[in-house]
């Protein structure tokens, strides 16, 4: 899709003189988008399907939200799987992700995380893989990042914000990060899942949009923390909101030294690793990044570069009842 996009200060900005200037750009993305969408008729599977979504450009936090959807479903589930677009990747027919065939090159960083969760499928063709999957005994379908794809009938849509983001500026791409406006992502939402630190003006806001709506909030959590001597981390990331991991670390005890951001989906070269490892090792740090990006950096250096995992924590048991009774 938009893989390997920084996001600009200025979709921070709504009074941004860019901003301005992009807008018409952002009425004819937002046109397009409605008549690409408009002109799909949804075919249902034969299984049910849960769709994850937000309406800005990388950084809510679907990816942790799939993998905890999905473990969540298997307490009614014998077999859920989960269908992606493989963004990143150049393998465009259906396929089983294999994390020891595949590379992230074929298939995209988030298919190769998501295949440690369950049987992944990747395809330009989202119809295509729930048939592929079904076929492979998918009793229940997770569709990563499908708000903006119409392809598949959902039986459960989930919308996904971070706290801190929440809508960057609130103007379309390319004047901002948003693919859709608020309110079109939240009155075809079933949930909605805030994650970070309580937001009731968020929370509000939203409820003013859909009162119906059920909200549920849950946290970043690491799991396995990283031995550093002295705490001292250099941290870095290509996702497409960095500040949610560099804050993670902080808020799990490490001093950052420094941190270095990239652009999300970003293929990172031996010169980059090499760099970033000369700095960390210069202030007597550790290089410390996620494991998306891990999967991304050049093997003869994965040994320099330790990987912080993190999992999403609902705040408590109301979201995964939500989720079972719905289905």
């Amino acid at each position: 899709m938009l893989g390997f996009l920084r996001s600009p200060k200025f979709w921070n900005d709504g009074n941004s003189v860019v901003v301005k200037v992009l807008d018409p750009v952002s009425r004819l993305y937002s046109f397009v988008s409605n008549v690409r969408l408009n002109s799909v008729t949804p075919v249902k599977a034969d299984v049910p399907v849960v769709c994850i979504g937000n309406v800005v450009l990388g950084g809510a936090g679907k990816t942790p939200t799939v993998e905890l959807v999905c473990n969540l479903l298997r307490e009614k589930y014998k077999s859920p799987q989960i269908l992606t677009a493989g963004y990143g990747g150049y393998l465009k027919n259906v396929v089983r992700v294999d994390t020891n065939l595949h590379s992230y090159l074929q298939v995209g960083d988030e298919a190769l995380l998501s295949a440690n969760v369950a049987p992944t499928w990747v395809g330009r063709n989202r119809v295509n893989s729930a048939k592929a999957a079904v076929a492979c005994g998918a009793d229940v379908l997770i569709m990563d990042d499908g708000f903006q794809n119409n392809s598949i009938e959902k039986d459960l849509k989930i919308l996904v914000i971070d706290s801190r983001q929440v809508f960057g500026n609130e103007h379309l791409f390319p004047a901002g990060p948003l693919r859709e406006l608020p309110e079109s992502g939240i009155a075809k939402s079933d949930l909605a899942l805030i994650i970070g630190e309580k937001n009731e003006a968020l929370e509000s806001r939203i409820k003013a949009m859909k009162s119906t709506i059920p909200i549920f909030r849950a946290k970043m959590e690491i799991t396995d923390s990283v031995p550093v001597e002295n705490n001292r981390v250099v941290g870095f990331c290509g996702l497409g909101y960095p500040l949610k991991f560099k804050q993670t670390l902080v808020e799990c005890g490490y001093e950052v030294l420094d941190f270095v951001s990239f652009a999300d989906h970003h293929p990172y070269t031996i010169t980059e690793i090499q760099k970033l490892s000369n700095g960390a090792k210069s202030v007597n740090a550790t290089l410390v990044t996620t494991m998306k990006d891990f999967v991304k950096i050049p093997a003869v250096f994965r040994n320099d570069v330790s990987v912080v995992k993190i999992k999403l924590v609902p705040e408590n048991e109301d979201f995964k009842k939500a989720l079972l009774e719905k289905l």
